[in-house]
């Protein structure tokens, strides 16, 4: 089995790619939500591959080229070496592999439509091969450049020297690398050129940070990487059905634009002083407002702001590591949660407190007040929580606070536009939610605040009370609190658990995101040594790649679940900033 600690992640912005010792086995056409032709990491070789590697044994290395999606492979072996830059060019759903090879090496590339179900028609060109979709005129074609041969529909071996790979999938094959507009497409070299540049030039906008750097940049390539560019849709992981616990069936598909999570990632991309990538993600949550009704009917929409496809399962796939079912879809959609408002309004009171961008404000202050009305009237009532346990709705405590937030921060953006009516309108209901929530949310038992109102049990949520100003870490109830979610909800390798079980039974992998809000819980209490730790130990379980899973095997320290991760990477940027804001602060003190 290889190490999943050599997974990388590709994007242009449109849909990405999955690969991992030379080998892409994931890769949705033509965009992140769209079928994938390469699906073996969760169907086997039988459902897709594009291998390059060399003929015989041989070490394998990889890193990303500077800051960029752009990877660079190296294979070592007795005979010669062989590199291979991997990227996806920006504007185009295609692969360009570039490679130079002391060695012959030999590339297979299986690609087989609607996740592994559909073989292809298989035909011959002078530099390559076009798979065509029986039941559409859709097709990968495969356009080499170099000196090679052909030992199989599928397999060439191609001898030492410089050239390229080109892949590209064509919903009209008539569109096509080798039909009479084919010269449109860029020059494979031109392609990465300017697509390191772009790269490059993304990060350099960011604000600088000193400490944890290199893990910061990735996590907002990431990001980036996560979001499609069309739209300004942030989508909540790359993939679909990568298991939460190996072998069970906590298996869903990701590839959908969650308003929490893309909201954390807006807010994070606004600490980190990208406001204008923020913006972007803000915009595309604004164009999904329902002004009279629920302000988000659906906690998830598909990437053009559309709903997804029906959850579904693909019962023809094995899953990955034998974990079934996999699935497409998410049924998530058709729940009610009541706490997307709160992260959207939070995401953009971080931006407009950064930006000042009143304009921006003024523009969607019909949505500001929509929103606003619907928690008002709607925010005593029971709830799904943002971990969506299905079935489940009962007086969260954490669903109470972002309805609080949604207000205050609305009270806040109020003031600032000097509409005063509004400010104390807003302002005195906030108030109403926060004397609720403080009557209700502790227990007697343990004199700590709890998940939901009437109960005992405690969730990773209540660490993000005084993260949105709620209460203050010097709260003795949450100074408890604290203490018992990290005595209760540790596992064994230091991580936290998001809480101890749900609707489908044990939960026994912690939960990358809510390391990141008990790191900022501690950077606010002074505590800037354990917040490092607790940083620290989070970076350790990324990959090579520093790309975060969801969940981290509490058994083997492997990622689980969907990756890379939005909340996760999202997470990671804003304790990172915070982390080195309260640095500089404690060095200037007297």
């Amino acid at each position: 089995m290889r190490s999943e600690r050599g997974r990388v992640f590709l994007s242009n912005g449109i849909t990405s790619a999955l690969e991992l010792s030379g080998v892409v086995d994931w890769f949705p056409c033509p965009r992140f939500d769209s079928a994938s032709v390469f699906s073996s990491i969760i169907g086997g070789n039988q459902s897709g591959y594009f291998s390059v590697k060399p003929k015989t044994d041989y070490e394998h290395s990889v890193e990303y080229v500077e800051d960029s999606m752009v990877v660079k492979n190296r294979f070592e072996s007795k005979e010669g070496s062989l590199e291979l830059t991997d990227f996806l060019p920006l504007g185009i759903p295609a692969i360009v592999r570039l490679y130079e090879s002391e060695v012959p090496f030999v590339i297979d590339v299986k690609p087989v439509f609607e996740y592994g179900l559909t073989n292809p028609g298989i035909e011959e060109e002078n530099n390559g091969r076009v798979f065509r979709n029986p039941n559409s005129k859709e097709s990968i074609e495969l356009l080499i450049s170099g000196s090679f041969r052909f030992t199989s529909d599928t397999r060439a071996v191609v001898e030492p020297g410089k050239g390229y790979l080109f892949l590209m999938y064509s919903k009209d094959l008539r569109y096509g690398l080798f039909s009479n507009v084919g010269y449109v497409y860029a020059n494979p070299y031109d392609a990465l050129e300017k697509t390191l540049r772009y790269w490059r030039e993304q990060v350099m906008k960011a604000k600088k940070i000193e400490e944890f750097s290199k893990a910061y940049k990735r996590s907002l390539l990431t990001m980036l990487g996560l979001t499609y560019t069309p739209s300004g849709g942030a989508i909540a992981a790359a993939t679909t059905s990568l298991p939460e616990i190996l072998g069970g069936d906590r298996n869903w598909d990701y590839r959908y634009v969650w308003v929490r999570d893309a909201a954390y990632a807006a807010e994070a991309l606004a600490k980190a002083g990208m406001g204008y990538k923020a913006r972007k993600i803000l915009t595309f949550l604004f164009s999904l407002v329902d002004p009279s009704s629920k302000s988000f009917n659906h906690p998830l929409y598909s990437i053009d702001g559309t709903s997804p496809r029906a959850e579904e399962t693909l019962d023809w796939l094995s899953g990955y590591r034998s974990s079934k079912p996999v699935r497409v879809g998410n049924a998530a959609y058709l729940q009610v949660q009541m706490d997307s408002e709160g992260d959207f309004m939070n995401a953009l009171h971080v931006y407009f407190s950064r930006s000042r961008d009143t304009d921006y404000i003024k523009e969607n202050w019909w949505a500001v007040e929509s929103i606003s009305d619907w928690v008002i009237k709607s925010w005593k009532e029971p709830s799904i929580s943002m971990w969506e346990e299905r079935d489940e709705k009962r007086h969260v405590l954490h669903t109470k606070l972002m309805n609080w937030v949604a207000l205050d921060r609305a009270s806040m953006l109020a003031g600032s536009m000097g509409y005063r009516s509004k400010e104390s309108l807003w302002r005195e209901a906030s108030n109403k939610i926060k004397e609720d929530i403080l009557d209700n949310s502790v227990s007697e038992d343990t004199g700590t605040f709890v998940h939901y109102y009437g109960g005992n049990v405690i969730d990773s949520t209540l660490l993000t009370m005084p993260l949105y100003n709620f209460v203050s870490v010097e709260n003795p109830i949450f100074r408890k609190t604290v203490r018992l979610v990290e005595s209760r909800l540790v596992s064994k390798n230091g991580l936290l658990l998001r809480y101890v079980s749900d609707f489908d039974g044990e939960v026994s992998n912690p939960f990358v995101l809510v390391n990141t809000w008990l790191a900022r819980v501690h950077i606010m209490m002074g505590n800037l040594e354990r917040a490092r730790s607790i940083i620290n130990k989070i970076i350790s379980y990324s990959n090579d790649l520093l790309l975060l899973p969801e969940h981290i095997d509490s058994k083997t320290n492997e990622p689980r679940g969907n990756v890379p991760q939005l909340f996760s990477h999202a997470g990671l940027v804003e304790a990172i900033v915070a982390y080195n804001n309260a640095k500089a602060k404690s060095s200037f003190r007297p």
